[in-house]
């Protein structure tokens, strides 16, 4: 009973501290978020798409095991420079490990994760991209949670239109 209890309040914890860093920006008018729950991923995997296809199959096996999207962003200074600053105070709860940095085209992206059930799927993949996108200052913030597939990844990253999901391509072949 003791041990569910602390297995609890460390769940409690780490999602509270999340929600602390970053919750925060779902309401500023400055930040564009977009926010996917699990009932959405639930849906979508009702969708009908062509079942003898393996690549459908395959995406629906990726979004029925997804828990959630986060993703914020914004061009205003002040606001670019708080990110970087929560994405610092998150990343310094060492709960999540590099995968990798990109330093192209005016952009730093920055992949983290949190390890998985194997090497090729994690908890949770994080990303956090400063920088210029059509000459204009960018930050983004993206947090995804789940038992996520690396491989498979990228694919729902370029569906959503996610900033960094070329890069996302390049993940799986670095981890």
């Amino acid at each position: 009973m003791k041990k569910s209890i602390i297995v609890i309040l460390v769940c409690l914890v780490s999602f509270a501290g999340y929600s602390q860093n970053f919750a925060k920006y779902e309401n500023m008018k400055e930040v564009d978020a977009m926010i996917m729950t699990s009932k959405m991923f639930k849906l979508l995997a009702k969708v009908d798409l062509s079942s003898t296809d393996p690549e459908a199959q395959q995406y629906i096996k990726l979004i029925e095991n997804l828990k959630e999207i986060r993703m914020y962003t914004t061009n205003q200074s002040a606001i670019r420079t708080q990110m970087a600053a929560d994405v610092s105070s998150y990343l310094n709860k060492g709960s999540l490990e590099q995968l990798m940095r990109v330093n192209e085209d005016g952009k730093s992206i920055k992949f983290y994760s949190k390890p998985g059930r194997n090497e090729n799927f994690v908890s949770e993949l994080f990303m956090f991209m400063e920088g210029e996108k059509d000459g204009k200052p960018i930050a983004v913030i993206l947090s995804i949670t789940g038992d996520i597939d690396l491989t498979q990844l990228s694919k729902l990253a370029t569906d959503l239109k996610v900033p960094g999901a070329e890069e996302l391509k390049k993940v799986n072949k670095k981890s």
